[in-house]
């Protein structure tokens, strides 16, 4: 029971941190629902988790939180994946403007 209890204050910490970044622009809404739907979606099955047990079941696997972790590596490695791909554009857009500061001085400097 304690561990529910420390799961349901962080999960609303948790929530009223996305909603603090949503306020301050940080965050957008379609960013903002999906948070507060995984963080819910968390409270939920750890005060109710029969019910990832009978889902978990009903597709084939042993115990729902077994479920739960698979579901929660599959999405940490999309997410990864994602900030990857941000990354490499920051990267590349990046180099593209010190370029052409670069070009822009090195003009000035000719002059």
């Amino acid at each position: 029971m304690i561990i529910k209890i420390f799961v349901t204050i962080f999960v609303v910490f948790a929530i009223s941190r996305a909603i603090l970044r949503h306020r301050d622009g940080s965050v957008k809404s379609a960013a903002l629902l999906i948070w507060i739907t995984i963080w819910s979606g968390i409270l939920f099955f750890v005060w109710w988790p029969k019910v990832s047990d009978y889902i978990a079941q009903s597709v084939g696997i042993g115990r729902g939180v077994d479920a739960l972790v698979y579901i929660s590596i599959v999405a940490l490695f999309y997410g990864m994946f994602r900030i990857y791909v941000k990354l490499e554009f920051t990267q590349r857009e990046i180099t593209g403007l010190v370029r052409k500061l670069a070009l822009k001085e090195k003009n000035k400097i000719k002059k």
